[in-house]
């Protein structure tokens, strides 16, 4: 994070560092006499002496106050950054942690229109802060404000990456890697029904311009691995013993094991196969 010089008129959004003026019942006064600032004690990393330089962010308080704080924001408004969701309320947005003594409001109108795929509580977004009148707010950046930040990360073809989507649009999924690097996937590339928000571990299948490509659909035999597991969780849960064949309803498996009968059927098989289940009067029966 860049440090403003002390003594320029400070702005919230923005890290400075202050000369303590004073101490107070609350905190210490930073800044000068005609541009002051509380650091209430509680968001003090030590005890100052008059004179003494504090490195501190500028935000508002719940009164829409300027306060300060020594601890070290995760975005100013000339840094963005990932920031984690603390809260959701519907009719506002979602709420953000930015490691300050007040959380950033992201307003809905900058959220999908489909409340469906909003983040969730923990769900990491990539923000830059606004400033408005008495608060600050944070905004999720789009791909075109990601790519200026692309850094120059290399990712071998092949390999598995953390990565966190940023939007889901018609063609598929965009992420972004802690390293600032792209990866688009293809709604070929996917199963799943995913959020913003939401880490994924995407596989890089092809480099691009813009980043990468990548894939978020295990190989095969992962995929029925993880669906037998699913089956045989479900048998041991229910004395062995589950009212779906290969015959059951689309509906009928999905209510039980949220899985689509195609993959049902997949794993079934592979389990016959395996002479670990049989199968009597519509009866799924494990045998050992």
């Amino acid at each position: 994070m860049e440090t403003e010089i002390k003594g320029d008129k400070m702005n919230a959004g923005r890290i400075y560092e202050l000369k303590v003026l004073r101490k107070t019942d609350l905190g210490y006064m930073l800044g000068s006499e005609e541009d002051d600032v509380l650091l209430h004690f509680k968001e003090s990393d030590k005890e100052y002496k008059t004179g003494d330089i504090a490195k501190v962010f500028i935000y508002y308080d719940k009164k829409g106050r300027p306060c300060a704080t020594c601890n070290t924001p995760f975005v100013t408004v000339d840094n963005p950054g990932f920031v984690n969701v603390v809260e959701i309320i519907s009719n506002l947005g979602v709420f953000v942690n930015n490691n300050t003594g007040k959380d950033l409001l992201i307003s809905k109108d900058n959220l999908p229109y489909d409340k469906k795929i909003w983040p969730v509580v923990d769900d990491k977004l990539l923000v830059e802060l606004k400033v408005k009148s008495d608060t600050i707010l944070a905004k999720p950046l789009n791909r075109y404000e990601i790519d200026d930040l692309k850094s120059e990360a290399k990712y071998e073809l092949g390999s598995y990456v953390e990565a966190y989507i940023y939007r889901i649009g018609d063609a598929g999924i965009n992420m972004v890697t802690m390293d600032m690097v792209n990866v688009f996937v293809h709604k070929s590339m996917y199963r799943d029904n995913y959020r913003i928000g939401q880490m994924a571990v995407v596989k890089i299948i092809h480099e691009a311009s813009s980043g990468y490509n990548g894939s978020l659909i295990e190989q095969k035999e992962k995929v029925i691995d993880s669906d037998k597991e699913i089956l045989l969780r479900y048998l041991d849960a229910n004395g062995g013993k589950m009212k779906l064949d290969a015959k059951s309803s689309s509906e009928e498996i999905e209510g039980k094991l949220h899985l689509s009968r195609k993959a049902f059927k997949r794993a079934l098989g592979g389990l016959y196969k395996d002479r670990i289940v049989d199968f009597k009067d519509g009866y799924t029966i494990k045998i050992k």
